[in-house]
């Protein structure tokens, strides 16, 4: 049993680990190739993609677990292959739908940009295809570990080799996005020969249904997106310089990457919080309690990462050329040790809130909750970035895990 989930952490770790190291070494690279007028449009285009992905995987990363679990334990890979094509063709119309609206936005934006979004469209598209939910939920993390790395690392050397500065930006997320499908297709491949998934039809009926089951956790998610992953759209709109946006994005990309060192830990303690809760049926102290003894562990390890972050940076920030061509790197440093907090405070309110509220018949709430800290943070966020600039947006970044965690709190607490 240790080994199995020892081999199914470091699956999850390899997993998130190849999706947050390709982002920091192949933009801060793309910045010094392309210049930071043209690096924006593309940051700013796949900003707009990471929005249409939360669309896309809608509430199935945290519901889809569960109806995969129970039906695997019901009636075997049968059983759970009716819940992976639902899930499948729920998240296919959706891009459908997303598809549709980058189309018809593409007369009124400008070439260059309308032609990275459409590539960065093939990104979510991929992640339909990996699943990589129910990999998780079958607990054989391994396979699709090694699919997404390999596509990761071929994304990486095909940018390092085929990318030059005259070269048109939409060719970084055709790259991306080509990489990305063909390890997606490659998990589905698998799925089907060697564990035996096989295809269901599922009446468009089905659809609607399983859409509205997860309605809750998809307005979270989408509130989640809004305070998370949307300054760089509101610092486009706010007119910030390019210069300003640009070191903004490279500090976030960073920060996704240190979110993404400690995803596996949440995800294999969810399940242990599934488990500690089960005999709870409401918010409480004491269940308040049982998901902190599983969460200050992650706040631990995430500490230390942090720690070997500082000590790298400190030691190489200045071996690499597009690196120490950074005209910005104290403000960069600087940005990510503030935003740094409110990853920390992330960490606390996924345990507390995804995996805690939503298994404590409080998911209404939790939605509820983090609507309101999506567009307070959102509206925080543009009247900072109007008088601060970058420091805005990073200052509201913190704010709104900041907010989000007392909410949290607040619902364990009353009494």
């Amino acid at each position: 049993m240790l080994r199995k989930d020892l081999t199914n952490i470091a699956s999850l770790a390899c997993i998130q680990g190849s999706n947050a190291v390709l982002p920091i070494i192949i933009f801060p690279y793309v910045l010094h190739l392309f210049g930071s007028d043209k690096y924006t449009g593309l940051v700013v285009s796949e900003a707009v993609s990471v929005i249409i992905l939360a669309l896309v995987l809608f509430s199935f990363e945290v519901n889809g677990v569960s109806r995969v679990v129970s039906s695997f334990a019901l009636g075997g890979i049968s059983a759970a292959s009716t819940v992976y094509w639902e899930v499948f063709f729920s998240r296919f119309v959706i891009w459908l739908i997303c598809l549709a609206g980058v189309l018809v936005a593409g007369f009124f934006l400008e070439v260059q940009f309308f032609f990275s979004l459409l590539c960065w469209m093939l990104v979510p598209l991929s992640f339909i295809f990996q699943s990589t939910y129910f990999f998780q939920s079958i607990e054989n993390n391994l396979p699709i570990a090694i699919f997404t790395l390999i596509s990761r690392l071929v994304c990486c050397l095909t940018v390092f080799f085929v990318l030059s500065s005259e070269t048109p930006v939409f060719v970084l997320p055709l790259i991306a996005g080509v990489c990305y499908l063909a390890g997606g297709l490659a998990a589905t491949i698998y799925l089907r020969k060697a564990l035996g998934l096989k295809f269901v039809s599922v009446p468009f009926a089905r659809i609607v249904a399983c859409l509205l089951e997860g309605k809750e956790i998809f307005f979270g998610n989408i509130a989640v997106v809004l305070f998370r992953d949307s300054n760089l759209l509101i610092l486009s709109l706010m007119s910030v310089s390019p210069v300003a946006i640009a070191s903004y994005s490279v500090v976030e990309k960073f920060i996704k990457a240190f979110q993404a060192l400690i995803r596996p830990l949440n995800q294999f303690f969810f399940t242990r919080t599934i488990h500690a809760l089960r005999d709870e049926i409401a918010p409480r102290p004491m269940a308040m309690i049982k998901i902190m003894k599983l969460t200050w562990i992650q706040l631990s390890a995430l500490a230390v990462i942090l720690a070997g972050m500082i000590v790298l940076w400190s030691l190489f920030h200045d071996y690499f050329d597009f690196l120490r061509a950074y005209p910005n790197k104290s403000l960069m440093a600087g940005l990510f040790l503030f935003m740094s907090i409110g990853v920390f405070f992330g960490v606390a309110n996924f345990m507390l809130g995804t995996a805690g509220l939503n298994n404590l018949n409080s998911r209404k709430y939790y939605a509820t909750i983090l609507v309101v800290t999506g567009v307070t943070t959102v509206s925080l966020c543009l009247v900072l970035v109007s008088l601060l600039g970058v420091y805005g947006a990073a200052t509201s970044f913190v704010m709104g895990e900041l907010i989000l965690f007392t909410l949290i709190s607040a619902r364990y607490l009353r009494t």
